[in-house]
């Protein structure tokens, strides 16, 4: 497997379970219905490669992946890319959730369509205060299953991307609702990274397996 590095329950009217606060539940009552890719670990030099919005161009933290696809230079190049909005979902969504409401007006950087209405319900319901937020959201085991040409006929424009989550280490519950561990910890997640007219962002998120 060839490795590379390179250059997070809403319910408005009741009307949906958003990601995070789902994936809660799983560790709670052992099902779950969707959710949001990885943590940094390395950092790109000064040149960006074809990304989306970054707070510091200069430097961006994006996370190692895996992959058992041969990438040409054009679909490398679409995974860099993918992989700083990547970063940049996860990390507005630790500020935000932790309480930084205001970093919530960078989601639309990094996340649009289905992603972007799930995180945005999540900060809604911890800023009313009828659920709390504990812990970090760190996914681990990132590897890149599809780079897909769907909308563009000359470069990349959709990335797939698998990873891990230990819910163990984050929840989001109703506000008077513990976390009660059930065994099943670790599940597989899937983020779909697509470009637009502005750049990379997760546009849908998903759960693969309840096992990692």
């Amino acid at each position: 497997m060839r490795t590379g590095s390179s250059r997070p329950h809403r319910r408005p009217a009741q009307i949906f379970v958003a990601v995070f606060s789902a994936l809660s539940l799983v560790s709670v009552v052992g099902c779950a219905d969707n959710s949001p890719v990885a943590a940094p670990t390395s950092t790109l030099p000064a040149e960006q490669p074809d990304a989306g919005s970054t707070d510091n161009p200069a430097e961006v933290a994006i996370p190692d992946y895996e992959t058992d696809l041969t990438l040409d230079k054009e679909e490398k190049k679409a995974v860099e890319g993918a992989l700083v909005a990547f970063d940049g979902y996860f990390r507005t969504v630790n500020e935000a959730y932790s309480g930084d409401f205001s970093t919530a007006n960078k989601f639309p950087d990094y996340a649009d369509g289905a992603a972007l209405k799930s995180i945005n319900g999540d900060v809604a319901v911890i800023k009313d205060g009828s659920y709390t937020f504990s812990g970090k959201v760190t996914p681990t085991n990132i590897e890149v299953d599809k780079v897909e040409a769907e909308k563009a006929v000359d470069r990349p424009d959709s990335v797939t991307v698998h990873f891990c989550f230990d819910l163990s280490k984050w929840s989001l519950l109703p506000k008077d609702e513990s976390p009660t561990p059930n065994g099943s910890d670790r599940v597989t997640m899937e983020h779909l990274i697509q470009r637009g007219t502005d750049g990379w962002k997760v546009t849908d998120q998903s759960l693969r397996d309840r096992k990692c």
